[in-house]
């Protein structure tokens, strides 16, 4: 954290860290009460912190639990991967079917069983042990039937989930959709038909 003096007056009120024990209870009630927050690469731990069916897809089992993969085994700094894509879910509107997405050791998910139940649903997904476009990827098999993007319903919210770097300088020309149409789906309303 920036020293206090170093901030005009009128915005020390402002300073201060993200917690799980302070921030993330409040943002779960800002999804609670209907609205939308989108997350970004690392910001995705938000998922894991508010308590939804999510789990990294990037772990092993090792001496009876799970621990992450070491980069002997996994490592993709910045990259171009492809992906498949749900382009029937209004996040993905106007999408093709499959999209190159900038990965930098991003986050990568495995919903668990009871997702579909609890609202969460895969929105684009590794579906190949190979999805390497452009760049490195070492270890590139374990991304297969990893979720890169997902939707989950939090009350009556959404939280929108996308683990690689959507925005990231001039590659996403392809993936900016994902950025506005959740922006655009997040606050939108369901209209009730006579």
């Amino acid at each position: 954290m920036p020293d206090p003096q170093s901030i005009p007056a009128e915005f020390r009120e402002r300073l201060g860290n993200v917690t799980v024990a302070k921030t993330v209870p409040r943002l779960r009630e800002f999804l609670e009460a209907g609205r939308t927050i989108l997350t970004i690469g690392g910001s995705t731990s938000l998922a894991y912190t508010t308590g939804l069916p999510i789990a990294s897809a990037l772990m092993e089992k090792q001496d009876g639990s799970e621990r992450p993969l070491p980069r002997e085994k996994f490592y993709v700094p910045g990259s171009i991967l492809q992906v498949r894509v749900d382009n029937t879910n209004p996040l993905a509107y106007g999408m093709s079917e499959e999209v190159d997405v900038f990965f930098d050791n991003s986050p990568v998910f495995r919903l668990r069983p009871e997702a579909a139940m609890l609202g969460v649903k895969p929105v684009a997904w590794f579906e190949s042990d190979k999805p390497l476009r452009s760049g490195w990827a070492w270890g590139q098999k374990y991304l297969q039937d990893g979720v890169a993007v997902a939707e989950a319903k939090v009350g009556k919210g959404r939280l929108f989930l996308f683990g690689p770097e959507i925005t990231f300088r001039g590659q996403p020309h392809g993936t900016f959709k994902f950025l506005f149409n959740g922006i655009y789906y997040g606050g939108a309303e369901a209209v009730k038909m006579n």
